[in-house]
């Protein structure tokens, strides 16, 4: 599609209307109003990045193990950022954005639907900077040209992201959630580091412990206690 206002709004509509088959993939050349989490807006230049979303249908997903689901697609943008830069470079800052040198590369944003204890549908929006290389001050984001100084064709990328998203639905479709899990926490922001985050407002040094099954974040305090964090607690100095 060439302009939208959100390809999320876009695949919402299509799942209201018309049903489409799983696996359906909207992909913007323009976002008008794209979105990402904590109703942020996500600004990019058109025609420059990847912006699209996925229409699932993870029926054999109980509610409780959606966390599953956000893990399968930040490794899939894990693993499509990989294949053009270095791995070491690369990685996931819980719940699920994807960073590159501590930059902003790319961000995922699920909306579910319920029905009775599982999930029915999910919307899975994509954005992933690839050759966009100039961005607003003051926004901590990169591209891959930025580090490549290579443009790179799109329909490529997207090629690559759905082969890899494909990957890791099937583990989680196949309950492989302790294999994902170990996999995002190898790959994850900031792990066994010390770091100053502001937790639930409040400036403090901690160690990153790892996340949950349960999609929480469990640090390590100062004096050897250990507590667990949902995403809107937590608040990162980038």
């Amino acid at each position: 599609m060439q302009r939208v206002d959100s390809s999320n709004n876009y695949a919402r509509e299509l799942v209201r209307d018309k049903m489409p088959i799983e696996g359906t993939v909207i992909v913007a050349e323009e976002q008008t109003s794209g979105r990402g989490q904590r109703a942020n807006l996500w600004v990019t230049e058109p025609k420059k990045n990847l912006t699209c979303s996925y229409i699932l249908k993870p029926v054999f997903l109980a509610a409780k193990d959606q966390f599953m689901l956000s893990t399968a697609v930040a490794l899939a943008v894990f693993d499509t950022a990989s294949e053009f830069l270095p791995t070491n470079e690369v990685k996931i800052k819980w719940p699920n954005d994807v960073l590159v040198d501590g930059k902003k590369v790319a961000g995922i944003l699920i909306e579910n639907s319920l029905r009775g204890m599982n999930l029915e549908n999910s919307i899975i929006g994509i954005g992933l900077n690839v050759n966009q290389v100039d961005f607003s001050d003051g926004l901590n984001a990169t591209s891959i040209q930025l580090h490549t100084k290579q443009e790179i064709e799109l329909e490529a990328v997207l090629q690559l992201l759905s082969s890899k998203l494909e990957k890791y639905y099937l583990q989680i479709r196949e309950g492989r959630f302790d294999d994902v899990l170990i996999q995002l926490n190898e790959k994850l922001f900031g792990i066994g580091s010390s770091m100053d985050l502001s937790i639930n407002g409040k400036e403090e040094t901690v160690s990153i412990i790892g996340v949950c099954h349960s999609g929480e974040l469990e640090l390590e305090h100062a004096d050897g206690t250990r507590t667990l964090h949902q995403h809107h607690e937590i608040g990162w100095n980038l």
